[in-house]
């Protein structure tokens, strides 16, 4: 079902207030129904998680800023629970509740491989990416990386090489959808926005932040059937892509590199644990073929959220055991439910309470924290 257009304002606005991600958001939706309703509720559910300050949702006026804004600057706004929103995306647990795009939104329907590395990358990895991204590119795949320096700008540049068969390649930023970062990279932002599309969760005026990196690699891996990794080092983000991956049940491809070469620990590794090797396009293409012709939407409901009542005496019980659980360093949300034994429901709904009081920090892979008050 279409949502209202006063219903997209409401998205907006449950996006854009404060304490709000987007695992939260989507539970919000799953608890209440619609960011109408849910709304409301932002206030009381940041009490009970111990918030003192009362919380604000932003505006109705900022909301449809970002719209106007939208429609100003030729970008598409896809909202999570409508048909044209990425099939394989909307699958992921933490899926962005909304997505920013400009350019050709349609590439979004052609299967995706995602193609990440070093921003320090070889001559030869730059060279390897640029004739994957080309070679798959041929074969009717979009080419999804996240429009870095190196690794990730080589895979958009082969990808756009392809003119004679239309090019497709995504570029997944880390900042709103009207910023170019690196500055470097302002052709191949234009390129792609002719011939491609460039998505964002960040909504327009957003401020470059380091924190933004990781989240922009989950939507990488989220929008990809199979994430190659060439030329990464042993902590680096495109490792992360490449966890976010297997977390999604994705496959991840690895190609690799000299033993002294720094650059490639992170492909040998990602081999030693069961990645597939990757020389030329065929080592993808033999693995993921079979999933091309797949009609992708099929394989997702429209309305993938189910509300359901939410019984306060039973939250109110079980909010102790949870915070008990938790401390400064990260924990995963299924130990929590095995430590604690509660309905993963309940759980979710105190780990909301949390984060929109400010006191619960999410990280990739459904792990959470405490933050503890300098007051």
């Amino acid at each position: 079902m279409p949502l209202s257009n006063e219903e997209k304002v409401n998205w907006l606005r449950l996006m854009l207030s404060e304490n709000v991600g987007p695992t939260t958001f989507n539970q919000l939706i799953s608890f209440y129904g619609s960011a109408t309703e849910a709304i409301r509720h932002l206030g009381e559910l940041a009490r009970q998680g111990g918030r003192r300050k009362p919380i604000v949702p932003a505006t109705v006026a900022h909301a449809e800023e970002q719209l106007e804004l939208a429609t100003r600057t030729g970008v598409q706004v896809l909202f999570l629970k409508e048909v044209d929103y990425p099939a394989l995306l909307k699958r992921t647990s933490d899926a962005p509740p909304i997505l920013f795009v400009k350019g050709q939104v349609k590439t979004l329907d052609k299967p995706a491989i995602s193609i990440v590395g070093t921003r320090n990358a070889s001559a030869n990895g730059k060279g390897l990416a640029r004739q994957l991204a080309h070679d798959l590119v041929r074969h009717g795949y979009n080419i999804v990386s996240g429009m870095a320096r190196g690794i990730d700008r080589s895979a958009h540049q082969g990808a756009l090489s392809v003119i004679e068969d239309r090019p497709a390649t995504t570029a997944v930023l880390g900042t709103s959808v009207d910023g170019v970062y690196p500055e470097e990279n302002r052709d191949i932002y234009t390129e792609i926005s002719r011939y491609g599309c460039l998505v964002s969760e960040f909504p327009f005026g957003t401020i470059l932040s380091p924190r933004n990196f990781p989240r922009r690699n989950r939507i990488i891996a989220g929008l990809s059937l199979g994430t190659v990794v060439i030329e990464a080092q042993e902590r680096s983000g495109s490792l992360i892509t490449a966890r976010e991956a297997l977390s999604q049940g994705r496959e991840v491809f690895a190609v690799p590199g000299s033993p002294v070469d720094p650059r490639s620990a992170g492909p040998n590794a990602l081999i030693r644990d069961g990645a597939v090797l990757v020389e030329t396009a065929e080592d993808v293409l033999a693995t993921l073929e079979h999933l091309k012709t797949f009609n992708l939407r099929e394989l997702v409901a429209e309305d993938i959220f189910k509300p359901e009542p939410i019984n306060d005496d039973t939250i109110s019980s079980a909010r102790e055991m949870v915070v008990h659980n938790l401390g400064p360093e990260m924990v995963s949300v299924e130990h929590i439910i095995q430590e604690t034994g509660l309905d993963v429901r309940l759980i979710n709904i105190i780990l909301v309470e949390l984060e929109l009081a400010g006191r619960l920090e999410r990280y990739p892979g459904n792990r959470v924290s405490l933050i503890y008050s300098r007051e």
